[in-house]
């Protein structure tokens, strides 16, 4: 399988693909046996993907952006108590109160997804083996992997 990598943003190749790649498996299993149609599901794929509770940040990507709590499309045709009880006046109110709460919530997010990357490197790194050399020590080194000389075709092999 080929990868191709972005040159302008090397650093949010990996976050990106593999975004790319959970939106494409939600979209094959949407469609149907043909494969054709995918056009029309995009919409409602990414809407699932923006509105999906994330763990590292507990938050959901709609809320980090807008500040606040989606509502689905089918709240509009379903009479539920946030909609039955709206009024334009105690909304705008609301909003502006959530405003100004919006960098507390990203920053919230941010301090999550920072104790969650702590935890899981804590997690990988306890097979590691600390080694400290002291200077003057011996080290068996690879040439070819750190490429510190470069002694051409007539060095050792």
């Amino acid at each position: 399988m080929q990868k191709f990598i972005s040159v302008a943003h090397p650093q949010a190749n990996g976050l990106c693909e593999v975004t790319n790649r959970d939106i494409f498996n939600v979209i094959k299993k949407c469609l149907n046996k043909n494969r054709t149609g995918w056009v029309d599901e995009l919409s409602n794929v990414l809407w699932a993907h923006r509105t999906t509770f994330k763990i590292s940040t507990g938050e959901t990507p709609f809320r980090l952006v807008y500040g606040l709590e989606e509502m689905f499309p089918a709240e509009s045709f379903v009479p539920t108590h946030r909609v039955a009880n709206f009024d334009e006046t105690e909304n705008n109110d609301a909003l502006c109160e959530i405003l100004n709460f919006v960098e507390e919530c990203r920053l919230m997010a941010a301090i999550r997804e920072a104790n969650n990357k702590q935890q899981i490197t804590k997690y990988y790194n306890k097979k590691v083996l600390a080694l400290a050399f002291d200077v003057g020590e011996w080290v068996l080194r690879n040439n070819e992997a750190s490429r510190a000389e470069n002694v051409g075709k007539l060095g050792p092999n």
